[in-house]
């Protein structure tokens, strides 16, 4: 460790004494000469964001410099830093969207792309972070192209990064997904782990704002390990905090308390990262006041009070502050000062179209009210809230459905299908018939007798497969129609109960029973949707598979291509039923087992007939050894094509994938 902090001492003594020298050169030259060596001072300080450097007032200068010697190449590229510098280390996104718009007003001559590219990106994340998700995708765009155009890949991946996460805020989730996958393929490639470990941090919150929280855990043990491994300890601490975050938001107070001053302690060992410490101190603020510990939590208030009064300027310390003496006022009882300072935060979030910061002041609003015993107002800030509430969770609750949907209809499917799985034994017949021709054939010289016996025999056995065979798809036939059955069950009279039951709570002013009817009733929806694929009946075949590709897309990390004839009306409603199934299993099984990273589908007419092929790039399998324990999942895939009088075969080797073809005469 002394080693280390020998090196960090070393490092900014060296540092000093560049800015020092940089500093004399520039007091004793004019004009260009001076206005390359300030560029080369606003890049040294910018790398290393310390006080005393003082990066605001030189990369002004800066730029004031380079518009005066109309070098608008230099301008353009330190205003984008400079505005990336407002928005995400000043949280003063206002500024920095100012700047931005103010800039693009004054239609400089820019002939360098990367100096453009680097002032889209930060004009784009003041739009973010302004509110303006929608109106920042096409300057991260624009930047996109343009990092392409010079070949820095690895901007180019970052910045589609940046996409993906404004367009996870949008609610784009499916968008988003892909964006990231994308970025992170071309990092992969470049073996860029710092970035790699940025776009996941970007996943992992993406999974978290959907309240998917075992697969952002999943991200953050990830992050966890490669952040240590490759020493960036910037994303480390972002990690922690954002472990602490999910676990305050599921109530687990402990695990949160302990993530936070996790997050401390290594600040402490690297002070160049202690604009971090707020953050923690927040949470751990309010993981003491939920915990009723309101001496430690009066701390951790005092510590964030003295970080805003080093740096006044940092709105978004400022904002984390009040938000916290809101809580610990409320906390004491002082009511009064609780009331006011909700009311300057309600004030300085009222500007942003983060609707979740804003319910959240208008939850303190209420509750303060309701401390007060003023129920008017306190009726009219819960009423705000519960509006912007639903609103939110209607949206979560939807994609949340849409991504364990297809998992959720494959793993019942399954287990009805189980309870049946030692009668069906099919293919153990066909291999009992190919065997008995080997044995008898080689004895055709035998007497007559021998003969009738193979004759017999085999009509004996191809009565029992013909038999079976029967059985096999009446079996599948009465499951579906069992399903239908209950489908409709469900929905004509569960549902239709749960939906008066909904109405009856909700003009009775029971809220938590309210929101309990409509989970349920959404609850019932889904197994309904499970048990019977209505888009099949109300969109058509093709819509039906396009749904289903879409829905899986939008929520695993597979890349699909997919090229997708249309193929309504030309097979009967059986046949197009068993068609769905057979490619919901064949995607359902690329999910659970192939750890494939991307899907190709193909869905033609070919010479009056049904071409449909499913390709992974998974870690396959070995058919024979396969064909000899087929699961129950594989034979009913074979067992619905011979319904329809299809071929169906299975191509897969392993670690190259596997292909499923399906060959339909129409």
């Amino acid at each position: 460790m002394g080693l280390i902090c020998s090196l960090c001492v070393f490092s900014q003594e060296d540092l000093q004494s560049k800015v020092n020298k940089l500093k004399v050169k520039i007091s004793n030259s004019e004009g260009a000469e001076k206005l390359q060596l300030m560029d080369s001072l606003s890049q040294l300080v910018g790398s290393n964001l310390k006080p005393e450097f003082k990066y605001d007032s030189i990369v002004k200068a800066t730029i004031d410099l380079a518009k005066k010697e109309q070098n608008y190449n230099i301008a353009t590229k330190r205003t984008g830093e400079y505005i990336s510098f407002l928005v995400n280390q000043r949280r003063n996104s206002e500024a920095g969207l100012k700047l931005f718009r103010a800039t693009l007003d004054e239609n400089w001559e820019v002939t360098d792309s990367l100096s453009l590219a680097v002032f889209y990106t930060g004009g784009a994340d003041s739009l973010l972070e302004s509110g303006f998700e929608e109106e920042s995708i096409p300057f991260y765009e624009d930047a996109e192209r343009l990092f392409l155009g010079v070949n820095d890949s690895i901007y180019y991946a970052t910045t589609k990064g940046y996409k993906a996460y404004a367009l996870s805020i949008m609610g784009e989730f499916a968008s988003a997904s892909q964006e990231y996958q994308k970025a992170l393929s071309v990092l992969t490639k470049m073996k860029d782990y710092f970035n790699i470990i940025k776009l996941r941090i970007g996943l992992s919150i993406l999974y978290s704002q959907n309240r998917f929280y075992d697969e952002a855990e999943k991200e953050y043990l990830a992050i966890d390990s490669l952040s240590l491994k490759m020493q960036d300890y910037g994303a480390y601490l972002t990690n922690l905090g954002n472990m602490a975050y999910d676990y305050a938001a599921q109530g687990k107070y402990k695990k949160s308390i302990a993530y936070n001053k996790q997050k401390l302690a290594v600040i402490d060992e690297y002070p160049e990262f202690d604009f971090f410490s707020p953050y923690s101190f927040q949470g751990l603020a309010l993981d003491y006041i939920a915990t009723d510990s309101l001496d430690n939590a009066r701390l951790y208030v005092r510590k964030l009070k003295g970080f805003l009064d080093r740096d006044p300027e940092n709105y978004g310390v400022k904002d984390l502050y009040v938000e916290a003496e809101i809580e610990l006022s409320l906390a004491e009882g002082n009511l009064l000062k609780a009331e006011g300072n909700a009311k300057d935060l309600l004030e300085m979030r009222q500007g942003t179209k983060d609707y979740g910061v804003i319910m959240e002041v208008h939850e303190l609003l209420y509750r303060i009210y309701e401390a007060k015993k003023d129920k008017p107002q306190a009726l009219k800030h819960l009423k705000i809230h519960t509006k912007i509430k639903d609103s939110i969770e209607s949206v979560q609750k939807a994609r949340a459905l849409s991504y364990y949907q297809t998992l959720y209809e494959t793993e019942k499917r399954d287990s009805k299908i189980a309870a049946q799985e030692s009668k069906i034994s099919l293919l153990d017949t066909k291999n009992k018939v190919k065997q008995q021709w080997l044995v008898f054939g080689g004895l055709g010289l035998l007497a007559m007798f021998s003969i009738v016996y193979l004759i017999r025999s085999r009509k004996f056995a191809l009565a029992k497969q013909n038999m079976q065979e029967q059985f096999s798809q009446d079996l599948i036939q009465e499951q579906e129609q069992e399903r239908s059955r209950l489908a409709r069950e469900l929905h004509d009279s569960v549902g239709q109960k749960l939906m008066l039951l909904s109405k009856t709570t909700k003009n009775s002013g029971d809220h938590s029973a309210e929101s309990l009817a409509k989970d349920t009733l959404d609850e019932v929806r889904t197994i309904s949707r499970g048990l019977h694929p209505s888009n099949l009946e109300r969109l058509g075949l093709t819509q039906a598979i396009n749904a289903l590709v879409y829905d899986i897309n939008a929520n695993t990390d597979l890349f699909f291509t997919e090229d997708i004839e249309n193929i309504d009306n030309v097979l009967s409603k059986e046949a197009e039923l068993h068609v769905y199934r057979i490619i919901q299993e064949s995607l359902s099984n690329i999910v659970k087992h192939a750890e494939a990273k991307a899907v190709k589908m193909e869905v033609s007419k070919r010479n009056h007939k049904i071409y449909i092929s499913v390709s992974d790039n998974g870690k396959g399998f070995n058919i024979e050894t396969k064909n000899k324990s087929l699961s129950l999942g594989l034979k009913t895939l074979f067992e619905r094509a011979k319904i329809i009088g299809a071929q169906l075969s299975l191509d897969s080797e392993k670690n190259k994938g596997t292909v499923m073809t399906l060959n339909i005469p129409i």
